[in-house]
C-alpha cells in the first residue's frame, strides 16, 4: 500500500472517529460517514469491511491518539531516570496530571465510555474497552506502588485498590464532564479524588509512636 493511500485512510478513520464520537454507533448511518470522510460506500467497505468493524477501528484510532500523554505521565512517576535526567515526578502530583488530561478531554465524553454504555452487548467492543481499562488501572498501580517504595505513601496504603477506585473515578468523570454545564464540578471533585490520596501519606507522628510503643515495651520487660 501506498504512502499515499496510507495517508488517505488515516484520514478517513480521523473523521469517521469524530463522527463516531459525536453521535455514538447507533445514530451514525453510513451516509454520515460518507459525508464526513468523503469516501464513498464502496471504499468505505472495501477499506474497512462494515460499519461495526470501522467503529472498532476508529476506537482503537482514539486509544493511539490520547493515551500516549496518559503514559507520559504515569512514565515519569515511575520511571525516574539516571543522573542529569532524573525528573521523577511524585505520585499525587501524577494522579494530579492524569485528572488534568480528564477534565480537559471530559467535554468530548470520553469515546471508551461511551462506547461502553451503548455496545455493552457486543463481545468485540467489550474487549476494547476492558483492554484499555486494564492498561490504565496498570498504569495507575505502577504509580501508586511506586509511591508507597518510595515512602510516599504509607505501607498500609494498597497501591492496586487505590488504582482501582481512580480508574472508576476516571471514567464516572468523562460521563460527568460530557453532561454537566458547571466546570466547577468536575475540576472539584478531581481535586477531592488527590486529597483523598493524600490522606494515605505518612503520618509525621506514626514513627514517635512506635518508638514509644517499644521503648514501654522494654520498660515492662524489665
Amino acid at each position: 500500500m501506498s504512502r499515499n493511500k496510507n495517508a488517505d485512510l488515516d484520514r478517513v478513520l480521523r473523521a469517521a472517529t469524530r463522527v463516531f464520537l459525536d453521535r455514538g454507533f447507533s445514530a451514525t448511518s453510513m451516509s454520515d460517514l460518507v459525508a464526513a470522510t468523503g469516501m464513498n460506500r464502496a471504499g468505505l467497505y472495501a477499506a474497512f469491511g462494515s460499519k461495526h468493524q470501522l467503529y472498532i477501528t476508529a476506537l482503537q484510532r482514539y486509544r493511539d491518539d490520547t493515551e500516549p500523554e496518559l503514559r507520559a505521565i504515569t512514565r515519569r512517576a515511575v520511571d525516574p531516570g539516571t543522573g542529569d535526567e532524573q525528573t521523577a515526578t511524585g505520585a499525587l502530583d501524577a494522579i494530579g496530571d492524569l485528572l488534568d488530561v480528564v477534565v480537559r478531554h471530559s467535554k468530548e465524553g470520553g469515546f471508551i465510555v461511551r462506547a461502553a454504555v451503548e455496545l455493552a452487548d457486543d463481545p468485540a467492543t467489550v474487549r476494547r474497552v476492558q483492554d484499555a481499562w486494564d492498561d490504565l488501572e496498570h498504569d495507575l498501580a505502577a504509580v501508586l506502588a511506586r509511591a508507597v517504595a518510595q515512602g510516599e505513601l504509607d505501607p498500609a496504603a494498597d497501591p492496586a485498590r487505590l488504582a482501582r477506585t481512580a480508574l472508576v473515578f476516571v471514567q464516572g468523570a468523562l460521563v460527568t464532564g460530557h453532561a454537566d454545564e458547571n466546570e466547577a464540578r468536575l475540576a472539584d471533585a478531581a481535586a477531592g479524588l488527590v486529597d483523598l490520596l493524600a490522606s494515605y501519606r505518612p503520618s509525621a507522628t506514626a514513627a514517635p509512636i512506635r518508638s514509644q510503643a517499644a521503648d514501654e515495651a522494654l520498660l515492662n520487660e524489665s
